[in-house]
């Protein structure tokens, strides 16, 4: 059964130790993970009042880019509603991120050699890992290595494997991050699944962060936020990026809606 499989893998990474609600670690400042508290890494973060239909996606995905075949598409599409809806993330900025980052070309790579849908660097392929318990709760909380197994293997596929396992090499070898850019190239359901909780983590992470200094944002301005990190440059080059997202979201939503920071 799922929760047994879910329960033995928690298990063997000797987790479901207490932690505080508001613990929180910056990786931007240590080589291990964010630490989300359950509180944030379990809330729902869905910003639009609509929900994406899976056929409006794809007509959507083909209008952008011609080159992309209706069966990609489907795919794309289907495992974007489906992923964001177990993650509690937004599908539509979801989409927009993908479309900012591959215009929904599954195997893309960058110059700076990001690869797949979302886009994905040697750190973003380390945070995921993280969070889903690769280096075992002294890299994420155990909420979070709970909540995203549990989500993945109840929600998103039951037969779920994870991409280090696919890889088949330890991280110390030098070709685990290039073969794991590789199985992201070939496999949408992976490339989807990574880039939510990437998103996910890291809208948390805003969250939290603006809670402590006592602000109260919209969720716009926290997604705002969290794809500044996401997008990881500095100075305006994030900023433009996360622009960039929300202006997919504008062209791609159904109905007209615009947002501060865009003016």
């Amino acid at each position: 059964m799922v929760n047994l499989r879910i329960f033995l893998f928690i298990l063997s990474l000797i987790v479901l130790n207490t932690m505080a609600s508001g613990e929180l670690l910056d990786s931007s400042l240590t080589e291990k993970g964010f630490r989300l508290p359950n509180d944030s890494v379990s809330k729902n973060f869905f910003m639009m009042k609509r929900s994406p239909e899976i056929n409006y996606l794809v007509k959507y995905i083909i209008k952008t880019n011609y080159k992309i075949s209706k069966e990609d598409a489907f795919d794309i599409a289907t495992n974007v509603v489906k992923v964001s809806n177990c993650f509690k993330v937004d599908p539509w900025v979801l989409t927009g991120l993908i479309q900012k980052e591959s215009s929904f070309t599954r195997d893309a790579v960058s110059p700076t050699n990001a690869a797949g849908l979302t886009q994905f660097t040697s750190s973003g392929f380390k945070e995921v890992n993280d969070q889903l318990g690769f280096r075992g709760n002294d890299s994420a909380t155990d909420a979070a290595i709970l909540f995203f197994n549990t989500q993945i293997l109840e929600c998103v596929d039951p037969n779920w494997v994870n991409l280090w396992v696919k890889v088949g090499v330890p991280e110390s070898d030098e070709d685990f991050y290039n073969l794991s850019k590789e199985e992201i190239k070939k496999d949408v359901q992976t490339a989807v699944v990574y880039g939510a909780i990437l998103l996910k983590t890291y809208v948390a992470y805003a969250d939290i962060k603006a809670s402590k200094l006592e602000k109260h944002p919209s969720m716009s301005e926290t997604y705002f936020q969290a794809l500044q990190i996401y997008n990881g440059e500095e100075g305006d080059a994030k900023v433009k990026y996360a622009k960039g997202i929300f202006l997919n979201l504008k062209s791609l939503y159904p109905v007209p809606v615009n947002f501060s920071f865009l003016d």
